[in-house]
Formats: C-alpha cells, sequence, structure tokens
C-alpha cells in the first residue's frame, strides 16, 4: 500500500485490511506475537497500532462483540444449569456435602443477580435524571 492511501486511511480512521486481520488474531491468538504472526505482520507493528487510538477503539469494539456473543451462548444454557443444580439439590442418593454445595451455588448466584439487578435499575435511574 502507498504512503498516500495510509495517510488518507490514518485521516478517516479507516483500518487497513492488515489491522482487521490483526485484530481478529488479537482476539483468537493467546499472545501478540502469535498474532501478529497469524495476521501476517510484524510484531513491531502490531505494538505500534496497539497505541493508535482508531485501533484500539476497533479492538475493543471487536472484543465487546465476542463478549457479547459469549454471554448470549451462555445464557442459552442458563436453563440446563439450573435443572442441573436443581436434580443435585434433591437426589436423595446424592452426599449430604454434594446437595448442600449445591443448595449453597443456588443462593450465592442468586444474590449476585439480585445485586446486579439493583445496580443496573439505580444505575438507570441516575442516567435518566442525567438525561444520558
Amino acid at each position: 500500500m502507498n504512503t498516500q492511501k495510509r495517510q488518507l486511511m490514518a485521516k478517516t480512521g479507516a483500518l487497513t485490511p492488515s489491522q482487521r486481520r490483526a485484530i481478529v488474531a488479537l482476539l483468537t491468538e493467546r499472545d501478540t506475537r502469535t498474532a501478529a504472526v497469524k495476521a501476517g505482520v510484524k510484531e513491531r507493528s502490531l505494538y505500534r497500532w496497539l497505541t493508535l487510538p482508531d485501533f484500539k477503539a476497533e479492538l475493543q469494539e471487536a472484543e465487546k462483540r465476542a463478549i457479547d456473543a459469549a454471554i448470549r451462548r451462555l445464557a442459552e444454557l442458563t436453563a440446563q444449569a439450573v435443572d442441573t443444580l436443581r436434580e443435585v439439590m434433591t437426589d436423595k442418593e446424592a452426599s449430604a456435602g454434594t446437595r448442600v454445595q449445591a443448595a449453597n451455588i443456588v443462593l450465592s448466584r442468586l444474590g449476585d443477580l439480585r445485586e446486579l439487578n439493583e445496580l443496573e435499575t439505580r444505575l438507570q435511574r441516575i442516567e435518566k435524571e442525567l438525561n444520558l
């Protein structure tokens, strides 16, 4: 790619194809060196890109999309997980320790979910008051 095209991309905030490949690689590889190899770029370039605001913003957005997708996949499993805990808790053949552990998991997660729900409600109220 010529210098003029790179400068235009830098001015418009558009990422190069190499930078887009690097973002995908950063999401799938265990370290920056491996990501650079997978993306077909020099590790030094990748480290430099990680300091660029547009690159960092695109990477953060890609990370957010990946996390959102993982949350959706985990949400599909929640009913099955609760059913499994219920089965263990009510299984008379399971040890008392195992049943208590399952009950403890249910109670602690319920508390966590309740707390998150209350925080979200409070945050929404604050945002509404601040017109955000």
